[in-house]
């Protein structure tokens, strides 16, 4: 998995490589789309090179729909016709403004938990924004010194794939073919941890996704 976002609960996306599955999780995980990024409407005007796989991806409304690859940011105003309401670095982007520099240069996962908590994954680091006073820095360290992420295997702590977050007691990491499940609401006590094909979201996906 290359990124993930919950747009609602009956649209929940996941991105490899190209292609893009939509999940309607409140109607038996029953898959809505299973193609190409290119085809879905939402990205119809999307640098081409975003149409190849993106790394990271955050679901902020309607109106800010951020999308990551590499050095580049797009924000996509689903309000608007799809159109995009940012184009350019990463670096130029009000939000990132504080974080340190090679964030900058991409990052691997990002999930908004709240406004004030923004988290944004690379390689074994995690920034947290607070995008609600001046997005300043809250933490910067290791993802293994954070609390939240005490009880996930070592090697998520060397850093993720992709993270969605579904609520307190089901936050989710991937990294492979491997999912972890945290219930923040229980000590940040392990809810889940296996394959993502043994997940009851995933089940009706090719194999291509949970491999």
């Amino acid at each position: 998995m290359d990124a993930t976002t919950l747009i609602s609960r009956s649209d929940y996306r996941l991105f490899k490589g190209p292609r893009l599955a939509v999940i309607d999780t409140q109607n038996g995980n029953r898959i809505t789309f299973d193609g190409l990024i290119a085809d879905h409407p939402t990205y119809q005007h999307i640098p081409a090179e975003f149409k190849q796989g993106i790394d990271a991806t955050t679901w902020f409304g309607p109106s800010d729909y951020r999308l990551f690859k590499g050095p580049r940011l797009v924000v996509i105003d689903t309000t608007n016709g799809n159109r995009l309401a940012f184009d350019g670095k990463i670096a130029d982007h009000d939000t990132y403004k504080n974080i340190p520099e090679d964030f900058k240069q991409g990052i691997d996962a990002t999930t908004l938990i709240g406004r004030s908590d923004y988290r944004l994954f690379k390689g074994p680091r995690l920034v947290v924004i607070d995008t609600q006073n001046g997005n300043r820095i809250t933490f910067d360290g290791l993802i293994a010194d954070h609390p939240t992420y005490q009880h996930i295997p070592a090697e998520f702590k060397q850093g993720i794939d992709a993270t969605t977050w579904f609520g307190p007691s089901d936050y989710r990491l991937f990294k492979g073919p491997r999912l972890v499940v945290i219930d923040t609401t229980n000590g940040n006590r392990l809810a889940f941890d296996g394959p993502i094909a043994d997940h009851p979201t995933y089940q009706n996906l090719p194999p291509f996704w949970t491999n």
